[in-house]
């Protein structure tokens, strides 16, 4: 699974499950535009869609995030992901991005949780573990992966 926290600084996170490893992160960073392009790139070409996605945070323009110095850069992010999903894998419309709000995604999966769980990443503004968090928050409630709460109780 390929996850991002979209902004002009962007989180980047993967996720991969196995049910002999659960849930484990084999990467995570915070970068610009085109590392997230790259990476993303790369992910899709490496991946079938059949058994992989992108989940990315749902970022929507209201008079608050319009005030922020560039709320432009994570609907540039957004779309640079559709097209590489479209150029890649062939899937446009729905089937492109697995959108979530960041509101769902932090209540459920709070930063003690990364932690316990292992899927944490050091340094930077918190924008890649904004983007684990989405990936755990993904696995947990569309796939039902749950095996990372099941150690955590």
């Amino acid at each position: 699974m390929f996850c991002c926290d979209p902004g002009l600084v962007s989180g980047v996170g993967i996720l991969l499950w196995s049910h002999e490893a659960g849930i484990e992160k084999y990467e995570s960073f915070e970068g610009a535009l085109y590392e997230v392009g790259q990476a993303a790139e790369e992910f899709l070409q490496q991946h079938d869609p059949a058994q992989s996605e992108i989940v990315c945070e749902r970022f929507v323009i209201t008079p608050r995030t319009g005030e922020l110095t560039s709320p432009d850069w994570s609907l540039k992010v957004c779309g640079t992901l559709e097209y590489l999903v479209w150029k890649q894998w062939g899937l446009s419309g729905v089937d492109t991005i697995a959108y979530q709000s960041a509101g769902e995604a932090k209540r459920l999966v709070p930063n003690p949780v990364l932690k316990r769980a292992g899927i944490w990443h050091r340094g930077g503004a918190g924008h890649a573990r904004d983007a684990l968090r989405h990936g755990l928050y993904r696995y947990a409630t569309a796939h039902r992966v749950v095996d990372v709460w099941n150690t955590l109780i």
